[in-house]
């Protein structure tokens, strides 16, 4: 009886198995379907099912797909996906000439943290012809606890290479080092970014929460509650 009891629980596993492998292969069929509505639908799908099989129709969409949107949901996919995005991720940011794929390739690398290689991102964010794709780059830096990354910042910091400096502020703020103060003001003063702007605020150093404070008063800035960025000196 138990025999036949473990011979039928073998058989429901293997058919869920297999129809959620079908339902797998039907939304990837689904990212070539005509309306854009559908392809939306299949990419979010297959980024909450996060099967690796998914990720090369992913990032086919994510790099040519006629709509922002789905190439947006496709990016969000590879995301949850996880890991297995990485790879093809890295090598989008390093050969793609469309500008775009490169600045999303560096955004979507900056959620993945430590998973992915920081000499791609080092060199995304000295050499790269785009702007956004060095802060992008320099971003993803910022969130990596590796030597690769922190000399390079390090580095931007002494140079005061304000590009690199407001990109990468989160990382400034939590290794907390006296003296970097102005250059983290002048790149807040430099980059519009209300983000950067409330969390010098919140950081927990007087003097950045003082020049922060102006900016939020110039700019109206709506001081949320609830706030949760990094602490200044916190590594």
């Amino acid at each position: 009886m138990r025999k036949c009891a473990w011979m039928a629980a073998i058989v429901i596993i293997c058919f869920i198995g297999s129809v959620s492998a079908d339902e797998i292969d039907s939304l990837i069929k689904q990212l070539n379907s005509s309306k854009s509505t559908k392809r939306l639908v299949a990419a979010k799908e297959l980024g909450k099912r996060k099967d690796p099989r998914a990720v090369n129709p992913l990032v086919s969409v994510f790099k040519s797909d006629r709509s922002w949107d789905v190439r947006l949901a496709a990016e969000d996919a590879l995301i949850k996906i996880g890991s297995p995005s990485v790879g093809p991720l890295v090598e989008m940011l390093k050969g793609e000439k469309d500008c775009f794929v490169r600045r999303r390739s560096a955004r979507a690398l900056t959620e993945l943290k430590d998973t992915c290689d920081p000499r791609v991102l080092k060199n995304a964010a000295e050499k790269d012809v785009d702007c956004c794709v060095r802060r992008f780059a320099a971003r993803a830096l910022a969130e990596i606890k590796d030597p690769i990354g922190t000399e390079f910042l390090d580095d931007a910091m002494k140079k005061k290479n304000l590009e690199i400096v407001s990109a990468a502020y989160r990382y400034y703020i939590r290794k907390g080092e006296i003296g970097t103060e102005d250059a983290l003001i002048e790149a807040m003063e430099g980059y519009h970014e209300e983000k950067m702007v409330l969390d010098l605020l919140n950081c927990g150093n007087e003097k950045l929460k003082q020049a922060a404070d102006k900016i939020v008063h110039q700019r109206g800035y709506t001081i949320t509650a609830g706030w949760s960025g990094p602490r200044w000196g916190m590594m």
